[in-house]
């Protein structure tokens, strides 16, 4: 799972020190999604109280994903590539709800957002509602859920180039790498180990240098492929 959390969630973290002891008042499944353009995917919420609590969804857009510069911005709703409905909702006690991501308008390269769901305060009319029954639905001292969602352009495509130690991914498409080998002329490989992510025009040093007459084997996954695993095999080039 790779979410990488930057200033919000530390702040949230350091909040979550400081304040009383914290519950889980609700957990989200999946934690990372993605949609395309004529996919939208769903998102569970589940309520861990046994006291009803209301639920707003906040979308934020990731700025250089997977990188050393990532950080998050918040999107106006009519610039994002994505809509989250419904954005804010009553959660049953003990209950779940469904949160579909809808795809707004067409990416032509894979970019990430992250969806965060925490608890609110009820609507003042329906608080007052709520006392009259004797019931009131609180939230107390929550954590706060962040959901990565890819979208996916309709027309993507891998296309990686390798300089040195240096792979640079040219493509539409985001490359979740989970290992590399370099292969000598006669067949023999040393892989490596690597989990990371390489969104397109985004570079990574690798562990090994390919040299001139070596290749390099590539296995990798694609975001909305579950864990299927792809194989690419480059060519250090000439010189």
């Amino acid at each position: 799972m790779e979410l990488h959390v930057k200033s919000r969630v530390s702040y949230l973290a350091l909040a979550v020190l400081l304040a009383p002891p914290a519950h889980a008042n609700l957990t989200i499944h999946p934690m990372r999604t993605s949609v395309g353009a004529d996919k939208a995917a769903v998102i569970r919420i589940y309520s861990q109280s046994t006291q009803p609590q209301y639920v707003q969804a906040s979308l934020r857009r990731v700025v250089d994903p997977a990188g050393d510069g990532e950080h998050e911005i918040g999107v106006e709703a009519s610039e994002a590539a994505i809509a989250v409905t419904p954005s804010r909702f009553a959660l049953a006690g003990g209950g779940n709800r469904l949160i579909r991501i809808i795809p707004l308008r067409a990416v032509e390269q894979e970019s990430a957002y992250r969806i965060y769901f925490e608890g609110v305060r009820a609507p003042e009319e329906e608080v007052e509602a709520a006392a009259t029954d004797t019931a009131q639905a609180s939230i107390g001292v929550s954590l706060v859920w962040g959901a990565l969602v890819n979208v996916v352009p309709a027309e993507g495509n891998v296309e990686l180039e390798l300089h040195g130690r240096t792979l640079h991914n040219t493509g539409a498409l985001r490359v979740g790498i989970t290992s590399v080998a370099n292969c000598d002329a006669a067949g023999a490989c040393a892989a490596h180990d690597v989990s990371r992510s390489l969104y397109p025009g985004a570079s990574l040093q690798l562990p090994v240098s390919v040299e001139t007459g070596h290749t390099l084997q590539l296995r990798y996954r694609l975001s909305g492929d579950g864990y299927r695993e792809h194989l690419k095999v480059l060519t250090a080039p000439a010189g």
